[in-house]
């Protein structure tokens, strides 16, 4: 009877192994005979968000930084098709490998998506800069001012949580609570800066849910190259909302405005600061991977370079003036100003200069 019992099992194994080798021949076929470039290029960008001549010279770039061995190689293009396809959809990786988008098996689809978004990170990470010149300070400070009338201004800060399954308790170094964020969902918190042009000159995904915006502030690059810069008294500042501390080289709004001055200066801070909840809102529009519905189903360290690869293909197309006629903003949940965790924040070294900083952006903006 065991023997029998063997033998049965060696049976459905050979039989498995034969289904999964007819799939792979069938999926191999369809990668032959199929080819996404040619779509009709409104099918294509509106699906995976890029023109095909863009998408074409991006594959090309990263063509020989290509390090993907596996025996049974697809192509490179197709692989890149289909991570575009799963950041602009969110879809599961089974449906993804099922369009006709790119015909491949569950497991390749994971492989490329982990691969693709590694190496866009580490090949085309220059796309998010912060500025680090005279020259280019200058030339965001008079996009802020050209639009909004206040001067200055070189970028505007604010974090959003783009939700993650809960971290295994058996990850090393990880505390699966700290991903739990205020709203009840397991996410990354995600500080970002952007210029007027809703581009993405900083981009920081290394911290947990659970963190405060004000934190994750207090130990970003960004802050402590303003603070050096600052020495040299630097007239330039970021706009942030009051969850923020007030410094010289981040301004937030007046908590209790007491003059006509005053007022004006809040509203025009309220619509220069808005540009990075813009910024946000068509990122999560163009890459529904990220908005809250889709839940990233990675470990924190892929779903970080998920967000990262969204943010640079974001910043391509923005440098570009590519945009679809569909997209449309996916509003933040973020409350308003002096509400809830953005209680105004007046306990630190720096708040003192910086209502004089305040101060002297006010003065500006009505001279």
């Amino acid at each position: 009877m065991e023997e029998e019992i063997i033998a049965f099992y060696f049976i459905l194994k050979k039989r498995e192994n034969e289904a999964r080798n007819v799939r792979r021949r069938i999926l191999a076929s369809l990668r032959d005979t199929e080819d996404p470039f040619l779509l009709q290029e409104e099918i294509f960008s509106r699906f995976l968000r890029f023109p095909k001549s863009l998408c074409w010279d991006l594959i090309q770039e990263l063509k020989p930084h290509d390090n993907y061995t596996r025996k049974s190689r697809i192509p490179l293009e197709l692989r890149f098709i289909s991570v575009l396809y799963f950041l602009s959809n969110g879809s599961y990786q089974s449906c993804i490998g099922n369009s006709h988008f790119a015909a491949m098996s569950q497991p390749s689809v994971s492989r490329n998506i982990k691969q693709i978004c590694r190496m866009v990170v580490e090949h085309k990470h220059v796309e998010i800069s912060f500025p680090n010149s005279a020259d280019h300070y200058n030339s965001i400070k008079r996009g802020f001012h050209n639009k909004f009338a206040i001067k200055g201004v070189i970028g505007a800060i604010d974090c959003t949580h783009v939700a993650i399954i809960s971290p295994p308790s058996s990850t090393a170094g990880v505390v699966p609570h700290e991903y739990m964020n205020r709203k009840g969902y397991c996410s990354i918190n995600v500080e970002a800066i952007c210029d007027e042009e809703l581009i993405f000159r900083n981009v920081n995904a290394r911290f947990p849910g659970s963190c405060h915006d004000a934190g994750i502030w207090t130990t970003s690059p960004v802050r402590i190259k303003l603070i050096r810069e600052h020495v040299s008294g630097a007239f330039k500042w970021l706009l942030g909302d009051s969850g923020y501390p007030l410094e010289p080289w981040l301004l937030t709004p007046i908590p209790s405005p007491s003059s006509a001055n005053e007022e004006l200066f809040n509203t025009v801070h309220i619509k220069a600061r808005n540009t990075i909840e813009r910024a946000f809102g068509v990122l999560k529009s163009r890459f529904r991977c990220l908005s809250k519905e889709r839940v990233l189903k990675y470990t924190h360290t892929n779903a970080a370079f998920i967000i990262y690869t969204c943010a640079i293909f974001h910043n391509i197309l923005q440098k570009r003036r590519i945009f679809l006629s569909e997209e449309t903003m996916l509003p933040e949940d973020s409350p308003p100003d002096g509400v809830g965790m953005n209680t105004p924040i007046q306990s630190t070294e720096h708040y003192s200069e910086g209502r004089r900083a305040r101060q002297s952006c006010l003065n500006a903006l009505i001279t």
